[in-house]
C-alpha cells in the first residue's frame, strides 16, 4: 500500500475465524482513493460469506466511480452488494441469515474531501488537530442512545445489547426504497488530518480517548494501524478487528521566494529629459497658482467646521421635551458574524472563526441547514444581546453532521434548538443559558402528549 493508507484486520482473541474484511486501494486515471470495512453479522452462519461478497461487488463497482457524484456512485455500489447478498442467502438455504454491516470512504485527493456512506456499527472517525471526531452514527439501540448523550461512551461500551443492531446489508431485499437507510456525509479532509475506518471489534475494546493516543504518535500508519490492533488484543480482543487508516500528505507546494525590487523614493528619480527648456518665468507663475489653490481650498475647510460646530451649539441647546425622537446610534455589524453567515449559506463544509476573536452578539439565530457543517470556534464566545429571547443556533432537520467546536454560548434562554440527532459538541460551554439544548419533536398530523419511554421509538433489531 501507498504511504498515506493502510489497512489491516486480525481474526482477535476469542473468534474463531475472521469476519471481517477491508479494502483500501487508488483509483487508476483519478485523484480519488477508495478504502471501506466490512463486517460479517456475527451469530448467523455466513457472516464471512456476506462481507466477501459486498467487498468484491463494491470494489468492481468503484473501479468506475463518477467524480461528479461520489456519493451517488457509492452508494449504487452498497445497493448492487445487497441485491448479490440476497441472491445468495436463496442459493444456499444454510445462509439464509447471512449479512454484513459496512463503512466506505472515498478521499478526493485534489479537493481536499472526503464522503462516505454506512450501515450498521462499523465506524468512521476524522482526526484533525488533537481532536477525534465521528462522522457516523451507530445504526443500533445502544449507538442512539450514546449519540443522544442518554449513555456515556464506557456505559455503551458495557452494555449487554452493545452487539444488537438495526440495519444491515442482508435484513431487507431493497433497500433502495428507503431513502436513508445508508446514511451518508461528507467532510473537508485536510492536510495533517487522518481518517481512521475500523469495525466494532476496535471501539467495542478501547476508547475514543486511547484512539487519539495511538493516532497522534508520531509514527508510520502501518505502525498505528498495528498498535490499535494491538491495544484491542491487549484490553480482551472479544472480535474481529479491521482498522483502515488514511492520512492526507497533500501539502500545498512551496512557492518561490519573491524577488525583492527596490522601489526609489519620488524625489529621487531622474528627471525627463525633454527638447524643449521651460522658461524660469513660467515655472514661478506655476508654483504662485499652486499656492494660490492651497489656500483658496483651506478658507472652504475652516468655513464649513464653522458652520458644523455652530449647528452643534444650536442641537444642543435644543431641550429634549416628552415624545420628541433621539437619534439613535447605529450598530456596527460584527464582521466575523457576517462571514459566519455567508458560509452558512454556501457550499462550504468548514468554516474557523479567527483566533483573535473575542465576542460575536447575536439578536437572530444562526440556522445551519447543511448536510455536513464543522464549524471551529477558536473559542468565540456568543452573547444574546440584552432584549434577544431566541435560540442562539437552529440545527435544520436537513442537517446529517453538524460539529460544533470550541465555542461558548452566553445569556442565551435557549442554546440550541435540533430535531434530531445530528450534532457533535467538543469543547462547547454555555453559561447563563437556560436551556443548552432543545429538542424540537415533531409528529406529523397528530397531536401527541404524555410520556414515551425509549423503547417505543427503536426498530426491531436482530442480535450479532
Amino acid at each position: 500500500m501507498a504511504e498515506y493508507f493502510y489497512g489491516i484486520t486480525d481474526k482477535g482473541k476469542r473468534r474463531g475465524k475472521n469476519e471481517d474484511t477491508f479494502f483500501a486501494r487508488e483509483i487508476p486515471g483519478t485523484q480519488l482513493l477508495v478504502a471501506g470495512v466490512i463486517d460479517g453479522v456475527g451469530g448467523y452462519q455466513g457472516g464471512d460469506i456476506a462481507a466477501e461478497i459486498a467487498r468484491t461487488v463494491i470494489v468492481e463497482k468503484l473501479e468506475s466511480i463518477s467524480e461528479e457524484n461520489v456519493i451517488e456512485s457509492l452508494c449504487k455500489a452498497i445497493i448492487a452488494a445487497n441485491v448479490k447478498i440476497n441472491e445468495a442467502k436463496k442459493e444456499e438455504p444454510g445462509n439464509d441469515q447471512m449479512a454484513c454491516v459496512l463503512t466506505c470512504v472515498v478521499v478526493d485527493k485534489k479537493d481536499n474531501i472526503c464522503s462516505f456512506a454506512h450501515v450498521g456499527d462499523t465506524r468512521i472517525y476524522l482526526l484533525r488537530d488533537h481532536s477525534l471526531v465521528k462522522l457516523s452514527n451507530d445504526h443500533s439501540v445502544v449507538g442512539f442512545l450514546e449519540d443522544s448523550g442518554r449513555l456515556s461512551e464506557e456505559e455503551a461500551m458495557l452494555h449487554p445489547r452493545r452487539n444488537e443492531i438495526n440495519k444491515a446489508l442482508g435484513f431487507e431485499e431493497n433497500i433502495a426504497l428507503a431513502e436513508d437507510f445508508i446514511e451518508t456525509g461528507e467532510s473537508p479532509f485536510l492536510p495533517a488530518d487522518q481518517l481512521l475506518l475500523c469495525s466494532d471489534g476496535l471501539t467495542d475494546m478501547i476508547s475514543s480517548a486511547r484512539i487519539m493516543q495511538v493516532l497522534i504518535v508520531e509514527n508510520d500508519i502501518a505502525g498505528k494501524a498495528q498498535a490499535l490492533v494491538d491495544a484491542a488484543n491487549e484490553a480482551g480482543g472479544n472480535d474481529n478487528i479491521t482498522v483502515v487508516l488514511v492520512q492526507n500528505n497533500n501539502w500545498p507546494k512551496q512557492k518561490e521566494a519573491p524577488v525583492a525590487i527596490e522601489r526609489k523614493k519620488a524625489e529621487t528619480e531622474a528627471p525627463v529629459v525633454t527638447n524643449e527648456v521651460l522658461p524660469q518665468t513660467g515655472l514661478a507663475q506655476a508654483k504662485k497658482k499652486n499656492r494660490r489653490m492651497m489656500a483658496f481650498i483651506v478658507i472652504i475647510l475652516i468655513g464649513l467646521g464653522a458652520i458644523s460646530l455652530t449647528v452643534a451649539f444650536q442641537n444642543n441647546k435644543k431641550e429634549i421635551t416628552p415624545g420628541s425622537v433621539i437619534l439613535s446610534i447605529e450598530k456596527k455589524p460584527n464582521e466575523w458574524l457576517t462571514q459566519l453567515r455567508v458560509h452558512l449559506s454556501d457550499s462550504s463544509k468548514l468554516y474557523s472563526l479567527p483566533t483573535d476573536n473575542d465576542v460575536i452578539p447575536l439578536d437572530a439565530p444562526l440556522t445551519i441547514a447543511k448536510d455536513s457543517f464543522y464549524l471551529s470556534g477558536n473559542g468565540a464566545v456568543f452573547v444574546a444581546d440584552s432584549l434577544y429571547k431566541g435560540p442562539a443556533i437552529i440545527i435544520d432537520v436537513a442537517a446529517k453532521n453538524i460539529v460544533i467546536d470550541s465555542v461558548v454560548f452566553q445569556n442565551f434562554d435557549v442554546g440550541f434548538v435540533i430535531q434530531k440527532n445530528n450534532i457533535t459538541f467538543r469543547h462547547v460551554r454555555f453559561i447563563n443559558c437556560r436551556v443548552p439544548v432543545q429538542y424540537k419533536v415533531a409528529f406529523k398530523d397528530s397531536v401527541v402528549s404524555g410520556q414515551f419511554k425509549d423503547s417505543l421509538f427503536f426498530t426491531p433489531t436482530k442480535s450479532r
